[in-house]
Parts: C-alpha cells; sequence; structure tokens
C-alpha cells in the first residue's frame, strides 16, 4: 500500500509542474518574441516601425510600449476634424518620396532597388571623377527607440502605423579606406528631432534631438615626409 502511495504522489507532482509550465508559457508569450532589429544597424536608433513586429523586445528588456502611445497619441480628433486636415500619406508613399528626394539632392540618378538598400558610390562614366570617396549605404528607418543628444539617456521613439510615424533618412560607411586618395572613411551625424516618452525638453510637444546618420567623408591622411614649414592637409580641413 506504502508503494502505491509513493507513486501516486510523484505522478501528481508531475502532472502539477506540467500544467504550470503550460500555465506560464500561455501568460508570458514575450519571452518568445523577437527582439526590435531593424533599422540598418544604427549607433543611436534601433528598431524599426515598417519593419519589426509591434511587440518586439527593445533595448530595455520590455516590449514596445504600443498601447500607451495609442492611447497617448489617439487619432479620434484627425479622424473627426477630416474637413479640416487631409489624411496622412501612405507609409511606403513616403519612404519612396523620401528616398527619391534624398537621391535628387545628392545627384544620384534614379534607379530601380533590390532590397531596401541602396549603394550610393557609383561607377565614374569616362574621363569624370567618382561623386563619392567613400562607399556608403542609405536608406529610411521610423525607428523605435533611440539616446537623446540632450540628456544622454536612452528614449522611446513615438511610432502609431500608420497616422504617426515619424520616418528619416540615414546614410552609413560601408567602407573603412577612401577610394581614390589615401584616407579614412568617417561617418558623419546630424541632429533630428523626434517625438519620445518620457516626452523631451526641446520643444513644447515633448520632441527631443537624436543623432541619425548622415553619409561618410575621407579624411585623408598626413605624408609621412611632409616639410615642417607646410601644413599638413589633415590640419587644414575643418
Amino acid at each position: 500500500m506504502e508503494f502505491n502511495l509513493t507513486n501516486f504522489i510523484a505522478t501528481i507532482g508531475l502532472i502539477l509542474i506540467s500544467i504550470c509550465t503550460t500555465t506560464a508559457d500561455s501568460l508570458w508569450p514575450d519571452f518568445t518574441t523577437e527582439r526590435c532589429s531593424g533599422g540598418g544597424k544604427l549607433k543611436y536608433l534601433s528598431g524599426d516601425a515598417l519593419t519589426d513586429n509591434v511587440g518586439c523586445i527593445g533595448p530595455n528588456g520590455l516590449p514596445y510600449p504600443s498601447s500607451t502611445i495609442s492611447r497617448a497619441f489617439g487619432g479620434s480628433a484627425r479622424k473627426g476634424r477630416q474637413s479640416n486636415f487631409p489624411s496622412t500619406l501612405d507609409p511606403m508613399v513616403m519612404q519612396s518620396t523620401l528616398l527619391s528626394a534624398y537621391r535628387e539632392a545628392n545627384d544620384e540618378p534614379s534607379m530601380s532597388r533590390a532590397g531596401r538598400s541602396l549603394n550610393s558610390a557609383q561607377t565614374p562614366q569616362c574621363g569624370s571623377s567618382p561623386s563619392r570617396l567613400c562607399k556608403t549605404r542609405y536608406n529610411t528607418t521610423a525607428p523605435m527607440y533611440g539616446v537623446s543628444l540632450t540628456s544622454g539617456q536612452p528614449v522611446t521613439i513615438v511610432q502609431k502605423f500608420p497616422d504617426l510615424l515619424q520616418q528619416v533618412v540615414f546614410e552609413v560607411c560601408e567602407s573603412s579606406e577612401c577610394d581614390v586618395v589615401r584616407g579614412d572613411c568617417v561617418q558623419t551625424y546630424v541632429p533630428y528631432l523626434f517625438l519620445v516618452i518620457p516626452l523631451g525638453p526641446v520643444t513644447l510637444t515633448g520632441q527631443d534631438y537624436i543623432l541619425v546618420e548622415s553619409g561618410c567623408v575621407c579624411k585623408p591622411r598626413a605624408a609621412k615626409h611632409s616639410s615642417s614649414s607646410s601644413p599638413h592637409v589633415i590640419d587644414i580641413l575643418p
């Protein structure tokens, strides 16, 4: 009788463990949720609302607060006053418009793209010089997280698809050395304003500055056997 009671207790224990494990898996599905990995591996930005799942895990280990953002930045007022406010542009149309404008501003010819990356270093024509000394890649992103330029602290960027989508163009270095002259390719940045939470201190609406990759410049290396009276090329650069 004692042997059967022991087996019974052991069986009940295994059933309870199985039930608890199944319940925990159903209550905490975020443990298997993928991280916010979009955005092109930028230094101060992460996540991309155009490609990542709404509930992806951010760098703070928590899901993106889409529900909180929806409650705080609801679109009911805008929808109720359609006569005064036009509807927002489709995010894909805006992405195409931004990339086209960026190509034109940088004298890049229009071309078809495979995927979402584009090499901005073009092959030079006969007798002409290359348009860029450093190979780069540019695209758009709707970042979900960033590092504040004013405080240095991580912030959550407000992204509410599709009514409040903050897209930006970035351009990153793809090479470490210049193509024509002896020099190093150096990444450049520009500050962009984003609506963030916690609310930023820059504007009354809660915006804050975050650095975004803006291109790649060639920094020439100083010659080893230059005269002491003549300045190095690197010394006269701003």
